[in-house]
């Protein structure tokens, strides 16, 4: 990989996780029900995500969709269903809790890919898990709903529906994949309008949904698929460590969030075993491209 492209994709990269930092808060800071929230959240993504594809394929971007076929479908579903249980979670439990348990979110895919693809999962993968699992467990068990919350629940599920996608995304990836993010809030939208789900939302709301749907996620999505396609994956996921760590930081310092001690000690443990975890992996890269004898070059 060239040093100039290196650099644009850590800077890219760097900045779509400085983007996405607020995102937590941000539902926090919305007064409306968590459906709400999530109804405009998913409505405005998806309008934003159209808008971007349509100047970018024009009249080709039916055709684009129908080359996803039924993996489309499900990525698209999959992705909905996920920005509504993002929701619905930082609602229901802390901001350290969520963002933690969406860290697993790699683990989870290494897994899907053995299941349904057949790829065997790496050694540094299996030995991680453990650990990450037990610093989760650590960080969010001392709430007064305990370790199986509905805000916890809430948040494995969606660690556990953000994973699959990755692994789609990872098996077509000859494929363009961010249609079925606009397709998926324009779904999740539709489906809680069909339900009864209220729209009204205050003019404080307001301003701050669609600063949240129509910018900060847009930008942060758009900077980190620009920038991952330019960086290892091992190093990205390094670069996105950065999000679970001052999420709830900044959740603590707008929203007055605690951040307790049990949370503080689970989470340094997944931080560490996480960025242990790309360190070896991007050694491994190297190894490998070096035994190879061809200079470095992109992993997604």
């Amino acid at each position: 990989m060239a040093a100039s492209e290196h650099r644009r994709g850590l800077l890219l990269t760097s900045l779509g996780v400085v983007a996405i930092i607020p995102d937590a808060t941000f539902v926090r800071l919305v007064d409306a029900s968590s459906m709400t929230n999530a109804m405009w959240r998913t409505g405005l993504l998806g309008i934003a995500l159209g808008i971007f594809l349509t100047v970018r394929y024009r009249r080709g971007l039916w055709g684009v969709l129908m080359t996803l076929g039924r993996w489309g479908i499900v990525a698209s579903v999959l992705s909905g269903s996920g920005t509504i249980l993002f929701v619905v979670a930082v609602d229901r439990a802390p901001v350290s809790n969520v963002v933690l348990i969406l860290a697993l979110s790699p683990f989870w895919a290494a897994l899907w890919t053995k299941v349904f693809v057949g790829v065997t999962v790496a050694r540094r993968t299996l030995i991680s898990m453990p650990f990450a699992l037990i610093g989760v467990a650590i960080a969010v068990g001392g709430t007064s709903e305990g370790l199986l919350s509905d805000g916890n629940l809430f948040a494995l599920c969606c660690s556990l529906g953000f994973s699959a996608n990755l692994t789609i995304i990872r098996v077509n990836k000859h494929l363009d994949m961010v249609p079925t993010a606009a397709c998926g809030g324009f779904l999740g939208c539709i489906t809680l309008a069909i339900v009864g789900t209220d729209a009204a939302l205050s003019g404080k709301d307001f301003v701050l949904m669609l600063l949240l749907g129509l910018i900060i996620l847009p930008v942060a999505m758009a900077l980190v698929t620009l920038g991952g396609r330019l960086l290892p994956s091992p190093e990205t996921a390094l670069l996105l460590l950065g999000e679970t760590a001052l999420s709830p930081v900044f959740a603590a310092w707008v929203v007055g969030e605690d951040i307790s001690l049990r949370a503080v000690i689970g989470g340094s443990m997944v931080l560490g075993v996480l960025v242990v975890h790309a360190g070896v992996g991007l050694k491994e890269l190297s190894a490998d491209e070096r035994s190879a004898g061809s200079p470095p070059r992109s992993v997604t």
